[in-house]
């Protein structure tokens, strides 16, 4: 995953509270704790926005940076959901995608409240960020997976792709294959979960 801008749970909160209400439950989804929607962690986020020049004073008045506005806007607007749940090592790892008609929104959350924020392009399907954080938890270091659900208006598909000690890949997904796992190459296992995905495609 390229470079990403990482924000903490209070930043975060800071931020869902700039915006218009969010068409999708980002906070369930991101998995942000009920007592961090207050008052006072909106307020450490932004004196921490402040701190690290993330938002800046106008006239007394606080004006989030280009970021931030992106952020904001992408999580407003986000119509469809990914999720994807792997392991490196010992430890679960998540990727959370938010896709709506102005920007690709991805997040990592990490340890201790901080979010790995990718603000990307609307054009760059769903696949892309996908593909890497894959490739980042499956290896040929031994058996692993990755879990994937992804809803979009009425649309709620899932699909899991997995290596085993030896080395071979294997695909399964909620439509055609829901109880077995097909033997396949990296390459077809990707183009299967991009074919699920609205084939790849941007959204909306």
């Amino acid at each position: 995953m390229p470079e990403a801008l990482v924000l903490t749970f209070a930043e975060f909160e800071f931020t869902l509270r700039s915006g218009s209400g969010p068409t999708i439950p980002v906070r369930d989804l991101l998995r942000l704790r009920p007592e961090t929607a207050s008052d006072v962690v909106a307020a450490a986020g932004v004196a921490s926005l402040l701190a690290r020049g993330l938002c800046v004073l106008d006239d007394g008045r606080v004006r989030p940076t280009e970021p931030i506005t992106t952020l904001t806007l992408g999580l407003a607007t986000a119509v469809g959901h990914t999720e994807a749940v792997g392991w490196i090592g010992d430890r679960t790892v998540l990727l959370q995608l938010f896709g709506g008609p102005s920007v690709r929104v991805a997040v990592l959350p990490g340890a201790y409240g901080q979010f790995a924020v990718e603000l990307m392009s609307p054009a760059e399907p769903v696949m892309g960020p996908l593909t890497r954080f894959i490739d980042r938890c499956v290896t040929d270091e031994g058996a692993s997976a990755v879990l994937v659900h992804s809803t979009e208006g009425g649309r709620d598909v899932s699909a899991a792709v997995a290596v085993d000690e030896c080395g071979g890949w294997f695909v399964s997904d909620s439509q055609e294959t829901p109880d077995r796992s097909v033997a396949c190459t990296r390459e077809l296992a990707l183009e299967r979960v991009g074919e699920l995905l609205d084939g790849g495609q941007p959204w909306p």
